[in-house]
């Protein structure tokens, strides 16, 4: 008979411990891990090979999010309780229920036989996704991706568009600090967990902070690194569906890393989980590379990783901080070596940009003569937006 690979949630402290020593004793069972809380649960889930959840009891933790998740894995729930509240809610997880005299074989067997897990239906979905998902991406080596979401996203705004500026990045975003809000506002923990919830009645986009007076509405990052794992995968899913059937753009500036397992192992896609996600669900990737040649080097070693999850016409590569005359030099190596070549080319304007970071706000707002707006004007353009000509174009056709 083939290995049943179990995990135990500990709802019911002692009675799961006693269930655990009597499935250690089960040759059919292999008892993979006794997950006391939700970051144990959602590890296991994502790097074993799992066949069921027993839940002893029902520990808050254990919510719709992680059930879904469960769901679209394949994985069995068996909820074991005693308890009317606890069988209702583990009845809500989609779990087949047992009562606490269930024995070790009624358990194992219906750990083979129940129906993969079918949680309560979500209600209050926006039908269908209008908006644009636009994601920023760079590889590793400070490419300037953050501050290019961050004009991008100004400039898409400046145009009436609805935009939504969501920092993603795992190892830690900075956007918030960037544009000067000191004020504690909701991250994208809360945003992810809020679009997964059941008879969601929160309208996340009514509230997000606008950033500036025509400026982006801003989903922070996470106030903690290690919060990354906090997020799942049908919470971040959801968000970004959720916020593009609500704005006309949503531009992600996305972590730099896209390999596909965590370097130490913890956890299948781990923390790069969510910039994968986002470039697999994203209409259009920006790809920055810094032209200098630490930066062309970084750039061409990790383009494939990129192309590995999305074809070439969904990816606009943009130059950054570009030194005098050389984007010619730039493209014709890129060229060579990916077969690609800038749409844009931003120049190295680094008193420009400590403006802005002073004034803790987007260069469209502290400098908006600066040649990087006009280039993230340009870039906004050929990424869908209706932007209106400036100075002197803008004199000619009588607009202010």
């Amino acid at each position: 008979m083939e290995v049943l690979r179990v995990v135990t949630l500990a709802g019911d402290p002692e009675a799961e411990a006693a269930l655990a020593s009597g499935l250690v004793d089960e040759p059919a069972v292999e008892l993979f891990m006794r997950c006391v809380d939700r970051v144990e649960l959602l590890a296991t889930m994502r790097s074993a090979d799992l066949d069921a959840i027993i839940s002893v009891g029902a520990p808050g933790w254990f919510d719709s999010e992680v059930a879904r998740e469960a769901s679209r894995a394949g994985i069995r729930i068996v909820g074991v309780a005693d308890n009317a509240l606890e069988t209702e809610v583990l009845e809500q997880r989609g779990a087949t229920l047992l009562d606490g005299t269930a024995g070790i074989g009624v358990i194992v067997d219906a750990c083979r036989s129940a129906q993969p897990v079918r949680p309560v239906p979500l209600v209050n979905r926006p039908a269908g996704r209008s908006g644009a998902v636009i994601s920023v991406w760079g590889p590793k080596g400070a490419p300037g991706r953050s501050t290019l979401a961050i004009e991008l996203a100004a400039a898409l705004a400046a145009t009436g568009a609805t935009t939504v500026l969501l920092d993603a990045d795992p190892y830690g975003g900075d956007i918030l600090q960037m544009l000067g809000i000191v004020e504690e506002l909701p991250t994208v923990v809360w945003a992810a967990a809020a679009s997964a919830a059941e008879g969601r009645s929160v309208d996340i986009v009514d509230q997000l902070r606008r950033v500036g007076d025509k400026g982006p509405l801003l989903v922070p990052g996470l106030p903690r690194a290690e919060l990354w794992s906090e997020i799942t995968d049908y919470g971040f899913a959801e968000l970004i569906k959720l916020l593009a059937s609500s704005a006309r753009f949503v531009v992600i500036d996305v972590g730099f890393c896209l390999e596909d397992s965590d370097p130490i192992g913890a956890m299948r896609d781990g923390r790069n989980r969510m910039a994968r996600a986002a470039v697999e669900r994203s209409d259009r990737v920006v790809a920055v590379c810094r032209a200098d040649p630490i930066g062309i080097k970084n750039f061409i070693w990790s383009f494939e990783s990129l192309r590995a999850l999305i074809d070439d016409e969904r990816i606009s590569t943009v130059l950054n901080r570009t030194p005098g005359s050389e984007r010619r030099e730039v493209d014709d190596l890129l060229a060579r070596h990916l077969g690609v070549r800038s749409v844009v080319a931003f120049p190295d304007k680094p008193a420009d940009c400590r403006k802005a970071l002073t004034q803790g706000s987007s260069l469209i707002e502290a400098r908006p003569s600066s040649e990087i707006c006009a280039q993230a004007r340009l870039l906004a353009e050929r990424l869908g937006g209706k932007v209106r000509p400036q100075g002197f174009l803008a004199r000619m056709a009588g607009r202010s």
